[in-house]
C-alpha cells in the first residue's frame, strides 16, 4: 500500500489540529453556571436597557462582569422574530469578535456556553453566552439552529438580487451606523480615515441569532449554510452574552426580518436589549494561558528569510 493510500484510511482525532485546539478550550461549567444562577437568584442589577429599532445599528457598551441581553416580544409588533447581526469590539479597538479564531474552537454554532474568540495577536474571550431561550423544537429539524458565525448582506449582495432601485439598507449600512457611534472612532477627526476604520470593521463577520441556519452538503457536495425563516417565538425569548472584557456590541437590525419575506417586503421588528451586572468579574483575562504579542519574534524569524517584493510578470 503507497503512502497515499493510507493517509486516506481512517480518521484519526491525535492528528487534527481543531481537534487538538477544541480540547485546550474546555468549558468552565461551575464559573458560568455561577453566572448563569445570578439572573435565577435576582441577584443582577439593571445598568441600563435600550431598543435595536428597524433599520439602524448601534453600539451598546458592556463592561466585563455585565451581560447584555437581546429580547423578542413580537407580540407588540409584526408577531414577526427579528434576526440581529452582532459584533464586540474593545474600547481601544484592539481587539474584536473573530470569525478565524471562533470557528476552530467553537465550531461554526454557538449555543450555551460558547465563547467569542478575538482575532490572532490576542486570541482571548470577550464574551461568552449564558442564556439561549430559542425554543429549537420550533425549527426544521435537530440539524437547524440559530446561532452562528457568518457574512451579512451588503449593498452589492442587495443591488445584485433586487436591483440598484431597492433602497432598503443592508447590515453592512447597520454597522457602519453603529461603529461610528463608538467613541474611539468619533474621536478620529479625519473624516477619510474614519470611514476607512468603519468599513474595516464593517466588514468582519458577525455573529447572527436568532436566524434559522443548517449547514450541509448541496447536490455538488459543497458544504453550505441553508437558511429557513426563523419561527415566531414567545415574548420574552432571549439570548444573553457574559463580558469577559469591557466592550461595545455593535448590533445590526437585520432587514431581512424574520427572513420569511422577500427583502423589499420585509418589516423588521425592534428588538429589545438590556444590560445587567452580575456582580461576578471574569475569572481569567488569559483563558488559554498562553503568551501574548508576538509580533518581534515572528516578524525577526520572517525577515530572516528573503522578503523582496514579487512584482507582477507580464
Amino acid at each position: 500500500m503507497c503512502n497515499s493510500e493510507k493517509l486516506k484510511e481512517t480518521y484519526n482525532p491525535d492528528v487534527d489540529p481543531v481537534k487538538s485546539y477544541q480540547d485546550k478550550c474546555k468549558v468552565n461549567y461551575d464559573f458560568y453556571n455561577k453566572v448563569i444562577a445570578t439572573k435565577e437568584n435576582n441577584e443582577r442589577t439593571t445598568i441600563y436597557e435600550d431598543i435595536i429599532e428597524p433599520h439602524t445599528g448601534n453600539a451598546f457598551p458592556v463592561k466585563a462582569g455585565q451581560t447584555i441581553r437581546f429580547e423578542q416580544r413580537p407580540s407588540l409588533h409584526n408577531g414577526r422574530t427579528q434576526i440581529l447581526d452582532v459584533q464586540f469590539i474593545t474600547p481601544d479597538l484592539k481587539q474584536w469578535s473573530d470569525h478565524l479564531n471562533n470557528g476552530p474552537i467553537e465550531g461554526l454554532n454557538l449555543k450555551l456556553y460558547s465563547g467569542v474568540w478575538t482575532q490572532s495577536q490576542y486570541m482571548e474571550k470577550i464574551a461568552t453566552v449564558v442564556a439561549d431561550e430559542f425554543p429549537y423544537e420550533l425549527l426544521d429539524n435537530k440539524d437547524t439552529t440559530h446561532m452562528f458565525f457568518a457574512a451579512h448582506c451588503c449593498p452589492e449582495w442587495i443591488e445584485m438580487t433586487h436591483g440598484a432601485e431597492c433602497n432598503v439598507n443592508s447590515c453592512q449600512e447597520n454597522f457602519i451606523h453603529g461603529f461610528n457611534r463608538i467613541p474611539a472612532i468619533q474621536a478620529i477627526e479625519d473624516l477619510e480615515e474614519r470611514k476607512k476604520v468603519v468599513q474595516f470593521f464593517a466588514d468582519k463577520n458577525d455573529i447572527n441569532i436568532f436566524q434559522g441556519n443548517q449547514f450541509k452538503q448541496d447536490e455538488n457536495g459543497i458544504t453550505r449554510c441553508f437558511l429557513s425563516p426563523s419561527p415566531a417565538v414567545p415574548d420574552g425569548t432571549g439570548v444573553e452574552f457574559y463580558a469577559e472584557k469591557d466592550c461595545y456590541v455593535v448590533v445590526s437590525n437585520c432587514p431581512y426580518a424574520d427572513q420569511a419575506l422577500p427583502y423589499p417586503e420585509a418589516k423588521p421588528n425592534p428588538v429589545y436589549i438590556k444590560v445587567e451586572d452580575t456582580g461576578v468579574k471574569p475569572y481569567s483575562d488569559n483563558h488559554l494561558n498562553i503568551n501574548h504579542g508576538w509580533e518581534d519574534r515572528i516578524y525577526k524569524r520572517i525577515f530572516s528569510k528573503d522578503v523582496s517584493a514579487k512584482e507582477m510578470i507580464d
